[in-house]
């Protein structure tokens, strides 16, 4: 599994003398959560690169064993970043629209680039959600480069090994950015696939919101199996 390291995590609420509810963040002591960093073949940090825009961004991957499962966390608190980079991954809930897309490209894109790092190859690849939905593109962008597919080719070849699922079909539980956010952070990788804008927006046009990209829509699209958690959804 796969996901981002929070070290402030949830908050604490506060209520104040006239009743008002306040938030309170702490950081986590990392030395007592039983998790261990995940190294490279020089025994130092592994470190995964992202491409933001004018800058690249590097993430930290930590491991959890979760009984027989290993979880790996990537955390952009390293001293290869900037301040404002080293805070993306600090909370859970927070920040702002932009501060929510970057977390979904490092979780996404840099999610796949640790697994290879790592020498981790999945046969499938399940979203929880459409957050990680990004991890589409680097897979067609893998495709591409290293079997010489086209853009379509290697689509269907992502499709196959993608399954989604739903947990909060509701707007509040979907990620929708604006087309102007999708162009600043993917104008590059969009021309490194040799799509038109029109033609990437596709893949996250929200019904609901012409100027808007749709995470769940983007994870629909390039899934082959679409379920939900459970017969009410």
């Amino acid at each position: 599994a796969v996901g981002l390291f929070y070290r402030q995590g949830y908050f604490n609420q506060t209520i104040n003398e006239e009743g008002v509810q306040g938030t309170e963040y702490s950081t986590l002591p990392v030395e007592s959560l039983g998790i261990a960093p995940v190294l490279d073949s020089n025994g130092d940090k592994l470190l995964i690169p992202v491409q933001f825009p004018g800058r690249t961004v590097y993430a930290a991957v930590w491991l959890a064993k979760i009984g027989r499962v290993n979880l790996y966390l990537l955390d952009s608190d390293v001293p290869q970043n900037s301040e404002p980079d080293r805070e993306i991954t600090a909370r859970l809930y927070g920040g702002s629209t932009e501060t929510r897309i970057q977390q979904e490209i490092l979780l996404g894109i840099g999610g796949v680039r640790a697994l290879r790092a790592m020498g981790v190859k999945p046969t499938v690849f399940h979203l929880n959600e459409g957050h990680s939905a990004f991890l589409g593109f680097e897979l067609i962008r893998m495709h591409m480069q290293d079997h010489g597919l086209n853009f379509k080719e290697a689509c269907r070849a992502v499709s196959a090994s993608m399954i989604f699922t739903t947990h909060t079909p509701v707007p509040a539980g979907i990620d929708v950015f604006p087309h102007s956010l999708m162009d600043t952070y993917f104008t590059t990788f969009r021309e490194s696939l040799g799509i038109s804008r029109d033609e990437f927006l596709a893949l996250g046009h929200d019904f609901g919101n012409p100027c808007g990209f749709n995470m769940a829509v983007l994870a629909m699209n390039l899934s082959s199996s679409i379920n939900g958690v459970s017969r009410l959804h």
